[in-house]
């Protein structure tokens, strides 16, 4: 697989005219952004999202953190309340 730094040379980025005069940073994001495209357009909805947590979980535990998930399940329901006595 190419690197970002790979796909800074790419003729995508190069022959963009509006590439032409933006910062390097965000050539830099439109790279990784064109990688992650290329590396999963085969992939189905459920293999890219599995992709996707699978490199925040490696990436994660690379810096020594481990990931707290919450339980959401049950939430984000309206329930009616009782009219306040003023």
């Amino acid at each position: 697989m190419k690197t970002v730094q790979e796909y800074m040379n790419d003729p995508r980025i190069l022959n963009d005219p509006g590439m032409a005069d933006t910062l390097e940073p965000v050539k830099e994001i439109h790279a990784a952004r064109l990688k992650l495209q290329d590396e999963t357009a085969a992939m189905t909805p459920a293999e890219r999202n599995e992709f996707i947590n699978d490199k925040a979980r490696k990436f994660l535990a690379s810096i020594g953190v481990e990931p707290r998930l919450a339980n959401m399940s049950g939430q984000g329901k309206l329930h009616p309340r009782e009219a306040a006595a003023i």
